[in-house]
C-alpha cells in the first residue's frame, strides 16, 4: 500500500478509536466491554492468522472478492463477536468458573500472540496439497491456547486485594495479580518484538534447527520481559507508566507498523538490517511520539472518567491505562477487524507478510 493511502487509513483508524473512546458510555466499557475484549483480540488472531480468514474472508474464506468485501466482512464480524461471547461465558460459567478478570486476560493475549507467532502455529496442519488446513489450524489454535491459559493461570496467578480474593475464583498461585499484570505485558512486549511477521521476525534464531528457535525465543521473552518490569520497578518507575504507557505502545507500534505501514520504510532490508532500524523507530521513536499525543488526544477522554470516578482519585485507571485500553482494545481492534475481515477496502487486499529474507516486489 502507498505511504499516503497508509497513512490515511491509519489517521482514520485513530480518529475512529478515539469517537468510540468519546461517545460510548464508560460504564459500559469498563464493565460490559473491557473484560471480554481479550477474547475479541484472540479471535481476530485465530481468524485472521491462524484461520487465514475463514470462514468468509481472503484467503481461505469461501465468500470473499475483490470486488465484494463488505458482506463478508460483516459476516466474519458475527461470527468474530459470537466466538468472543461464547468463550466469555465458557470462561465464567463452565470451566474455569471465573469472572473475566484483567489478571486473566493478559494470559489469553498474551498465550495467543505467542502460539500464533513465536510458538507452534499458525499454521501446523496442512491439507494434501501442502496447503494450510484453515479449519483444523483455526480449531487447534484456540483449543490450545484456552488450555494453555487455564494452566497458567492456576498455577501463576494470585488474587489476593482483588474482589476475588478469599473467594473460590482465586487460584492463589504464584504471582500477586498486579505483578502479574505488567509481568505479562513485558513478556508480550518481546513476543512481539520476535513474532515472524513483526520487528526482528525471529531473528537471531530463525535459522536454528526446529524446535530451537519456538525454544530459544520463548526463554529470551520471559527473561526480557522479567528484566524490562523488575528493572523498571527496581529504578521506580511508575507501574503503570511502566505496563501502559511503554509496554502498550510498543506492543501496540510492533503490530501498526507492520499491519498499517508494512514496515515502511525498513522493508527493502533483510534481517537483521531491518529488525534492528525496525526496533529503534517501533519501540522508541514512535512508542515515544504515541505516549506524548495520546496524553494529548485522550485528555477529554479522561476528564470524563475522573468525573465519572473512574480514575484517581476517587476511580482504579489513570492516564497511563487508558493509553493501553486505547492502543490494544479500540485502535489495534479496528485496525484488525479492517485488515482482516474487510480485507483493508475500499484499499488493495493485503498479501501475505513478508519473510525475514524477502523483498517486497517494487524493492
Amino acid at each position: 500500500m502507498p505511504l499516503p493511502q497508509a497513512l490515511l487509513r491509519f489517521s482514520l483508524v485513530v480518529a475512529a478509536a478515539w469517537l468510540f473512546m468519546m461517545f460510548v458510555p464508560l460504564d459500559w466499557f469498563f464493565q460490559d466491554y473491557l473484560p471480554p475484549s481479550f477474547f475479541l483480540l484472540m479471535g481476530l488472531v485465530t481468524f485472521g492468522v491462524c484461520g487465514l480468514g475463514w470462514p468468509f474472508a481472503a484467503p481461505m474464506g469461501k465468500l470473499w472478492k475483490p470486488d465484494n468485501r463488505l458482506l463478508p466482512g460483516l459476516l466474519m464480524c458475527a461470527v468474530w463477536l459470537a466466538y468472543a461471547v461464547i468463550l466469555n461465558l465458557f470462561t465464567s460459567r463452565v470451566f474455569p468458573g471465573v469472572p473475566m478478570n484483567p489478571s486473566l486476560g493478559i494470559i489469553v493475549f498474551g498465550v495467543t500472540l505467542w502460539y500464533s507467532f513465536d510458538g507452534v502455529g499458525p499454521h501446523p496442519f496442512k491439507n494434501k496439497d501442502g496447503s494450510p488446513n484453515a479449519v483444523a489450524n483455526w480449531a487447534a489454535a484456540t483449543v490450545v491456547i484456552m488450555v494453555v491459559t487455564w494452566i497458567v493461570w492456576f498455577i501463576f496467578v494470585d488474587m489476593a486485594g482483588t474482589p476475588l480474593d478469599n473467594t473460590p475464583h482465586d487460584p492463589n498461585g504464584v504471582f500477586p495479580s498486579g505483578y502479574w499484570f505488567g509481568l505479562m505485558v513485558w513478556i508480550i512486549v518481546w513476543v512481539q518484538v520476535f513474532g515472524g511477521t513483526m520487528c526482528l521476525q525471529g531473528w537471531p534464531f530463525y535459522k536454528l534447527p526446529k524446535p530451537l528457535p519456538q525454544v530459544c525465543i520463548f526463554v529470551a521473552v520471559i527473561v526480557l520481559g522479567y528484566a524490562c518490569w523488575e528493572g523498571g520497578l527496581r529504578l521506580g518507575v511508575s507501574p503503570t507508566f511502566s505496563f501502559g504507557a511503554v509496554g502498550a505502545s510498543m506492543i501496540g507500534w510492533s503490530l501498526m507498523h507492520a499491519v498499517a505501514f508494512e514496515m515502511f520504510p525498513f522493508a527493502k532490508h533483510v534481517q537483521p538490517k531491518r529488525g534492528v532500524l525496525n526496533f529503534l523507530l517501533e519501540e522508541i521513536i514512535l512508542t515515544a511520539a504515541w505516549i506524548v499525543l495520546l496524553r494529548i488526544i485522550l485528555s477529554p477522554v479522561y476528564a470524563r472518567m475522573v468525573e465519572l470516578k473512574f480514575a484517581a482519585p476517587e476511580g482504579p485507571f489513570d492516564i497511563n491505562m487508558l493509553s493501553a485500553f486505547f492502543t490494544l482494545h479500540v485502535a489495534a481492534v479496528i485496525l484488525l477487524m479492517h485488515q482482516f475481515f474487510f480485507m483493508r477496502a475500499p484499499w488493495s487486499i493485503p498479501g501475505p507478510p513478508l519473510g525475514p529474507e524477502e523483498r517486497p516486489p517494487e524493492a
